[in-house]
């Protein structure tokens, strides 16, 4: 493994965007709060720190070296099964997160179940960065 600093930067925002979208932290910037929602269709609502998370994840996988689109996941399924499944149930957390209400709210609803999800996130980010 060698440091990638795009992978960390990607990385630490990702954290930091979780943080914020499960409702753990609030940050805001030049009058723009990370929780305001920056689009909307019907029910669903992108957030900025949606956004960031969404992008960040796909930066660390856009800017893995050691892996490209096409071998993802048969890359991601050489990895522990806790790895691999952190990556797959990101992917389907992020879906779920817009598709399904509940999702958002169940992971909004105690610090308990944000912190899981950043932890599943994260541990994502980590392994498609350095681990693939």
């Amino acid at each position: 493994m060698e440091f990638d600093p795009a992978d960390a930067g990607f990385t630490v925002a990702l954290m930091v965007a979780g943080f914020i979208q499960t409702g753990i932290a609030t940050f805001q910037l030049f009058d723009i709060n990370f929780t305001d929602v920056i689009f909307s269709s019907g029910n669903i609502e992108i957030t900025l720190a949606y956004a960031v998370s969404v992008g960040a994840f796909a930066g660390i996988i856009i800017t893995n070296e050691n892996t490209d689109l096409s071998s993802l996941k048969d890359d991601a399924e050489k990895l522990d099964d806790y790895y691999m499944w952190s990556i797959f149930g990101t992917v389907g957390v992020f879906a779920a997160w817009l598709l399904v209400g509940d999702v958002s709210s169940f992971f909004q609803s105690s610090d308990l179940w944000g912190l899981v999800y950043v932890g599943i996130t994260s541990t994502a980010g980590f392994a498609a960065g350095w681990m693939l």
